[in-house]
């Protein structure tokens, strides 16, 4: 890329002679802020534009170059993941947080989100050097992040499992060697799982925390999960597959109602070769051009127990080989597709579709701190220009009532035309890398359906459960939540040390996330004596009431709020 650039001594020049020159523009420099005080001196025009700002081109930036933006994706949780855990282990166990180490990770993680890096527009020796340093980056961040639950485990029986989000989860955890069953904190064996050998247990985590489990003798409850032939079934639903892989009937058995309009999970292939850049663009032309995928896939049954039930779906796709698994746990509306693809296509782009029997004028997108309605139509010329947009973890139909939506570990681009959505998975430009994503892909794309709503859904903690796991460390320390919120659409998304680096304080940031304004109420069980609001650059602003480890916290619709909370005067 070109690298962008800032003024050179000859606009500097040009600034001096026509600051005032007759005929020209009067102006100066200054800093923006003067501009954006100025402003709010002089009122705000009364015309402004509301909606969001599309880019008409250069689509193809969601999807090229794939690794390295599953890399970053990664990168970014494991960093959050290493503050969560190092700070607050600072606070109880005084572990010492490497803040050379950790502030050199950010920068390479930033470095790597250049504007030619990380939207796949580079040569290919970029990304060799990107794929290489983001590894790095999460080496880094995995290391912390275990030191720091080391030191918070103090007893060497046991087994403790870790989760950095702000509400409780039920998750499935593989065993360690040796390890028949689990005992709660209750005295109870929780459920377990025998599948190709390895031993799986159901395990509850409070938020923000961790829970501490005994080695038992493993509890059998049956299966509960139907895996047969091409069905998946638990109580919520049952899914059927065609011999191509693809998913002819999805059921809500509570509902007693058919959600797939046509078959779902099904790949679509098309010829991608843009006019102008190769990397940088799709052409709205596209789907003019399909690729026939004709060949059956090859359906394994893998499990089918009381905790989870899967499928192994093998296909070729053109010149590409695919395996996905296909998992649907107990008591769970979601369905997840662990997928490795061997990619060897040239100027081609996959899709996955879902056709289902929702019928809304926007679809919800997911951004970073809360989401964007975009029409499914394409009735106007705007729209029409949006063939191809962007999302972070989901997209979504929302109806009154119920809604569905598509989820992702790493995949940006997304399309959505009436009742369809289709996850953009892969591209392959040859210019100016040539040999742009081809070999091994791993990425998990999921869906999930609810009944009650928008406002009501799991739907963003799906989102992140899907991108964040529980950690699993030998040892006991009990059971503790650190933080926890009464608001389901208050996520907790940041908890690190202070940029500052004074010890004994910590900085917690939070959103909301589905666009209605909420008093919250934000409990911590850490030793914490003060607490404050700050800017994002975690300048105080005010002091906030601490009552017996509850703050009350009033957002507006997506606010953002960062806190300080400190436990002496000094931090």
């Amino acid at each position: 890329g070109d690298g962008g650039g800032g003024p050179t001594r000859d606009h500097l020049e040009y600034i001096r002679r026509e600051g005032d020159l007759e005929g020209v523009p009067k102006f100066r420099m200054a800093a923006p802020i003067d501009f954006f005080r100025e402003q709010e001196a002089r009122g705000w025009p009364q015309v402004r534009y509301t909606g969001e700002l599309y880019f008409q081109a250069h689509r193809g930036t969601y999807t090229s170059q794939a690794r390295t933006k599953a890399l970053n994706q990664r990168s970014e949780f494991a960093l959050r993941e290493a503050e969560l855990w190092g700070a607050t282990a600072g606070i109880l166990k005084d572990f010492e947080f490497p803040i050379a180490d950790w502030d050199a990770a950010w920068k390479t993680l930033l470095l790597n989100q250049f504007h030619d890096i990380l939207p796949g527009s580079s040569i290919h020796r970029v990304y060799e050097e990107a794929e290489a340093q983001l590894a790095g980056v999460i080496d880094t961040a995995d290391a912390v992040a275990a030191d720091a639950r080391r030191q918070l485990v103090d007893k060497p029986e046991g087994l403790t499992v870790f989760n950095s989000l702000s509400w409780d989860r039920r998750e499935v955890i593989e065993l360690p060697e040796g390890m028949a069953g689990l005992l709660d904190n209750r005295g109870e064996c929780v459920p377990v799982q025998v599948t190709d050998g390895r031993k799986y247990a159901e395990i509850d985590v409070p938020p923000c925390g961790w829970a501490e489990y005994l080695p038992a003798k493993p509890k059998n409850d049956g299966n509960t999960i139907h895996a047969e032939g091409k069905t998946l079934e638990n109580d919520f639903f049952r899914i059927e597959f065609n011999e191509f892989g693809e998913i002819t009937s999805l059921f809500d058995k509570f509902e007693e109602r058919e959600l797939a309009a046509g078959p779902c999970n099904r790949m679509r292939m098309y010829q991608d070769i843009p006019s102008a850049f190769d990397a940088w663009d799709v052409d709205s032309m596209y789907k003019l051009k399909p690729v026939a995928l004709e060949e059956k896939a090859e359906i394994t049954v893998l499990a089918a127990g009381p905790l989870f039930g899967q499928l192994e779906i093998r296909r070729r796709l053109n010149h590409s080989e695919t395996v996905q698994r296909v998992t649907l746990r107990r008591d769970s509306r979601r369905v997840d597709f662990q997928t490795e693809i061997d990619w060897q296509e040239r100027h081609k782009l996959l899709k996955v579709s879902f056709p289902v029997d929702y019928h809304v004028r926007d679809a919800l997108h997911e951004i970073q701190f809360g989401y964007l309605p975009r029409p499914t139509h394409r009735s106007q010329q705007f729209d029409q220009d949006r063939f191809e947009v962007c999302n972070q973890k989901w997209t979504a139909l929302a109806e009154p009532g119920r809604g569905f939506a598509v989820l992702n570990d790493c995949k940006y681009g997304v399309d959505v035309l009436d009742d369809t959505i289709s996850l953009t998975l892969l591209k392959s430009a040859l210019a100016p890398d040539m040999t742009a994503d081809r070999g091994k892909q791993v990425f998990t794309y999921a869906f999930t359906f609810w009944n009650t709503p928008f406002i009501e859904s799991d739907l963003v903690r799906q989102g992140y459960e899907l991108n964040v796991p529980v950690h699993v460390q030998e040892g006991g320390c009990g059971t503790r939540s650190l933080f926890s919120l009464d608001k389901a659409n208050i996520i907790l998304e940041t908890v690190k040390p202070p940029e500052d680096g004074r010890k004994g304080g910590l900085v917690v940031r939070l959103y909301e996330a589905l666009g209605t304004g909420t008093r919250a109420t934000l409990y911590t069980s850490l030793p914490v004596r003060f607490a404050y609001q700050t800017d994002m650059l975690e300048k105080v602003q005010a002091g906030i009431e601490l009552v017996e480890g509850k703050l009350i916290l009033d957002f507006r619709p997506f606010e953002i709020k960062t806190l300080r909370l400190c436990v002496n005067e000094e931090s």
